[in-house]
């Protein structure tokens, strides 16, 4: 995944951009509601019908004041994503705006009357240059007196706001921002090592359920990052390996024991003997470490389920995943919780998933929900 499908996989999540939002607009962002952020990138396209590359656009309300016709008064968000220096970001600012209110207008997704809505236009950049092109009021030429300033800023529709990744340190970012987390971990350091202890700290910042999308989108940034230092050639640990640090910790600490073990026992064993334990011991950890993923991957399913429908539901289907160990089953269940209209029938396809067993065609009995 490269850097401009990280981005868009990080700021297609609603919270991202509020963070965003927080970041660049401080002293104003509480006149918004942030819960009315609404994604129309995909009613952003040419006239080829092809989507434009490095663009996103986003539509919030005000919390108060109503346009001329009664309608409620709201802020276009258009984002551009920067990895290079383009001295041209003004100019190309300036037409993305007027091409994305044209069509907007155009697919009756905003409306004329009562006025057009404002556009906040946002470049996100995490370049490794200092950021020197043109277009914002602290990069203009100082004007005689702040009257004249007051005079010709409104004139100016080649202004946009920046995020930049290298304008502060690491550790002046707000620590619970996502937006940030997304710089920290671009900034962790050149090795393998830095990113990965980076990547489990910010992660470990958003817990829960509902903050899942995100660690995705992080973890996928994190990658695009990776494989940029080197070229493809390292991997990290999977998202779920990331996911059950405790379970990861706890097998490097059963291998630390085995090894000193292995020290104190290497004169009195023969190389057969010594290799046959240390099966033996892996053997266990594998087994553990097995059966730590069900617990947890029940009980994550269960969280959804919860989340999806209702808590009678999820404990139901708790008892339908007792034993079930087959990733594929379990991935088809997650699958499920998703697609199903009802809790009644996710639970009559995971039933249906275990009846094989009792007609002898393998997998496990489940108990009477």
């Amino acid at each position: 995944m490269d850097h401009d499908a990280a981005h868009k996989y990080i700021y297609a999540l609603r919270e991202v951009v509020a963070d965003l939002l927080r970041l660049v607009i401080p002293d104003w962002v509480d006149d918004l509601d942030l819960a009315t952020l609404e994604d129309l990138s995909a009613e952003f396209f040419d006239d080829e019908h092809r989507k434009r590359t490095g663009d996103m656009v986003w539509r919030v309300y005000f919390r108060d004041g109503t346009l001329g016709n009664g309608e409620q008064s709201c802020l276009l968000v258009l984002i551009e994503f920067q990895s290079t220096v383009d001295r041209n970001m003004a100019k190309r600012m300036r037409e993305y705006t007027d091409l994305l209110l044209e069509r907007l207008v155009r697919r009756g997704v905003v409306k004329r009357e009562g006025g057009l809505p404002w556009v906040l236009p946002i470049v996100v950049y995490n370049g490794s240059e200092r950021w020197t092109a043109p277009g914002e009021a602290s990069e203009l030429a100082p004007l005689p007196s702040a009257r004249v300033e007051r005079d010709l800023m409104p004139l100016q529709p080649q202004r946009y706001r920046r995020l930049d990744a290298g304008a502060r340190s690491p550790d002046d970012w707000p620590a619970e921002n996502r937006v940030a987390a997304t710089v920290r971990l671009q900034r962790s350091g050149s090795s393998r090592e830095l990113l990965l202890a980076r990547l489990r700290e910010e992660m470990e910042r958003f817990p829960g359920a509902e903050n899942e999308a995100f660690r995705r989108a992080l973890y996928a940034w994190a990658k695009a990052l990776e494989a940029d230092r080197t070229g493809g050639g390292l991997e990290l640990p999977s998202f779920d390996e990331m996911e059950r640090a405790e379970g990861i910790e706890m097998a490097t600490l059963l291998e630390a024991n085995l090894n000193r073990w292995d020290a104190r026992v290497r004169a009195e064993l023969r190389t057969e003997i010594r290799a046959e334990m240390r099966a033996e011991i892996h053997a266990e950890i594998h087994a553990e470490t097995i059966e730590r993923e069900r617990v947890e991957e029940g009980r994550r399913l269960g969280r959804q389920a919860a989340l999806q429908f209702d808590a009678q539901t999820a404990e139901r289907l708790s008892v339908l995943l007792g034993g079930m160990t087959v990733r594929e089953d379990l991935d088809q269940v997650s699958d499920w919780i998703i697609e199903c209209a009802t809790g009644e029938e996710l639970l009559s396809r995971v039933s249906a998933l275990r009846a094989p067993a009792s007609t002898g065609q393998g997998g496990n009995v489940a108990s009477s929900a």
